[in-house]
C-alpha cells in the first residue's frame, strides 16, 4: 500500500473511514492539519455509492414490442449508474419460471 503525504504540511496521512455527504467511505486524513483526500480508486468508489442513492428501490416497467420480440426501456438514472451503453454493454438474463422472476445482471 502506497503511503500518502499531505499536500499542505507534508505529514503522513492515515487511512480512515468516515462519512462524506452521508456516505460511509475510505479516505486519507492528515493527523496534523485535518485535510482529507481520496485516492482515484476511493473517489470512484464514492462516486458509485453517491449515484446509487438516487436509484429507486423498485421500478415498474411494461415490456415494449420490438418487431417479433419484446424489450424493456431502462430509466435514465439506471443507465447512468450502471454505465449502460447500447452495443457495448452485455446483460445476462436469467429466468426462474417457478418464481415468476427475470433477473438482469450487467457484465
Amino acid at each position: 500500500m502506497k503511503k500518502e503525504s499531505c499536500h499542505k504540511c507534508g505529514k503522513e496521512m492515515k487511512l480512515i473511514t468516515e462519512k462524506f455527504d452521508g456516505i460511509l467511505c475510505d479516505s486519507y486524513k492528515c493527523p496534523k492539519c485535518k485535510t482529507s483526500i481520496f485516492t482515484e480508486e476511493q473517489a470512484l468508489a464514492f462516486g458509485r455509492m453517491y449515484q446509487r442513492r438516487f436509484l429507486k428501490e423498485n421500478y415498474k416497467k411494461k415490456p415494449v414490442k420490438i418487431g417479433n420480440s419484446y424489450g424493456i426501456i431502462f430509466p435514465r438514472d439506471i443507465v447512468k449508474v450502471f454505465n449502460l451503453d447500447s452495443g457495448k454493454t452485455t446483460l445476462d438474463v436469467r429466468m426462474d419460471k417457478a418464481k415468476n422472476k427475470i433477473e438482469i445482471t450487467v457484465n
